[in-house]
């Protein structure tokens, strides 16, 4: 016994010299870990390429400046670290040379234009939803002899303008749908919150009633709130004459072009005579060319009756325009199905006494393109032939800075300022 006793002695201290070293491993390792975060935190705060302004943080990603031999891409994001939703622009700033931008957003291209040597160019305001982060990607082009330079700059909106948008969701409460999806919305449901390409929408959904707007001397309703914070208006009647939405059927009608089609020269004519004086207050913005197709059946007929998820966001080609029509999903999010007749929402009109076109494919029948289309009992219709002349409801955007007077009540709709 006497001979172990001195070995437990010897052990234990072996034990408390290890367990004193690890302890003071630990302490120094600490305070490693946290000269390190102290230097990257540091870092972080003091680098120009992180701003804040008020509840939105600015990162970008690749740095502000540019100088461009051929093409760059640029990442920034935006994040909304307040209970609100916001607004933001995306602005080049002391732009010298020539060339061109592409901004893409999910992998898709949300906005493109030309870069000219100009002080200040901005982009359509963008919204953002609380507690929310968006990741953008900039691709940047010189189509000049000389390098292209100048800065990217993220601008927050001016919170004293109370724009079109405020003024709806000042008047609305946020509802959930209270009916399925693709289900006839007969009660009158309100303003429901999505997202779409660009942002956070907005969109009035069922037998709603304070969503009128007089604007050019025409009555519209309001369809949505889009992601950059424009309005969405239709028509409320139809267009005076029927036309149609291509002239003859060939194998090439089995991928239209709304941009080639006689819809769109229509519509173009229509804008020139109706809006044309009024074109200021008018967004040239996305609308969906719903043209994808698969074996004789376009994607939009597949996501509507198939899967019975239609979406504000574009599956197919998005092109800018200042006229359009709806999608044949904003058409069901606005309360519209496929099985039934509704004469309960508020794209029915009892004064439409024809079918009336919408912008998607439904399915190729004998190299004939059937249109998506609204019935005069506001049922969806997919069996007629987009080369018959039918009724058009124009759809239009409202630019963001601009305020409205008036309730969106039919007796006092919505007035631009």
């Amino acid at each position: 016994m006497k001979l172990q006793y001195p070995i437990l002695v010897k052990l234990k201290m072996k034990k408390s010299y290890k367990s004193a070293l690890a302890i003071n491993g630990l302490i120094i390792l600490c305070f490693i870990i946290v000269g390190i975060l102290y230097l990257f935190y540091d870092k972080v705060l003091t680098t120009e390429d992180i701003e804040v302004d008020g509840m939105i943080s600015i990162n970008y990603v690749d740095g502000k400046e540019f100088d461009i031999e051929d093409t760059k891409n640029y990442k920034f994001s935006v994040s909304n670290n307040g209970n609100k939703v916001n607004y933001y622009s995306i602005n080049f700033i002391k732009v010298r040379g020539e060339g061109t931008y592409k901004i893409l957003y999910n992998d898709k291209v949300i906005m493109e234009g030309n870069l000219n040597s100009i002080d200040e160019f901005s982009t359509d305001e963008i919204s953002i939803d609380e507690q929310e982060t968006k990741i953008y990607t900039i691709e940047i082009t010189n189509t000049g002899e000389n390098n292209l330079k100048g800065s990217i700059n993220i601008r927050v909106k001016d919170s004293k303008i109370v724009t079109f948008a405020d003024t709806i969701l000042n008047n609305n409460k946020i509802n959930e749908p209270f009916t399925e999806i693709g289900e006839a919305a007969v009660e009158n449901e309100g303003l429901i919150k999505d997202s779409d390409d660009i942002g956070v929408t907005y969109y009035f959904r069922g037998n709603v009633n304070n969503n009128y707007v007089s604007f050019a001397n025409l009555n519209w309703r309001i369809v949505r709130i889009n992601g950059d914070g424009t309005v969405r208006l239709i028509l409320d009647d139809v267009a005076e004459t029927l036309t149609n939405y291509y002239q003859e059927a060939n194998e090439e009608t089995k991928n239209l072009n709304f941009q080639d089609s006689n819809m769109n020269a229509y519509l173009k004519t229509w804008f020139n005579e109706k809006i044309a004086s009024y074109e200021s207050f008018v967004s040239n913005n996305l609308f969906c060319n719903d043209m994808n197709i698969k074996d004789d059946v376009y994607e939009s007929y597949t996501r509507i009756y198939t899967n019975n998820i239609p979406t504000f966001y574009c599956l197919a080609d998005a092109f800018k325009s200042n006229i359009g029509t709806l999608s044949i999903d904003e058409v069901i999010l606005a309360g519209a199905s496929p099985k039934n007749e509704n004469k309960d929402f508020y794209l029915y009109n009892s004064k439409i006494s024809e079918m009336w076109y919408t912008m998607s494919g439904a399915k190729n029948v004998d190299n004939n393109v059937n249109l998506f289309m609204v019935d005069t009992n506001g049922k969806i219709r997919y069996d007629v032939n987009g080369n018959l002349y039918r009724n058009v409801r124009p759809v239009i955007n409202i630019i963001k800075n601009i305020e409205v007077k008036g309730e969106g009540t039919q007796e006092n709709p919505y007035v631009i300022e």
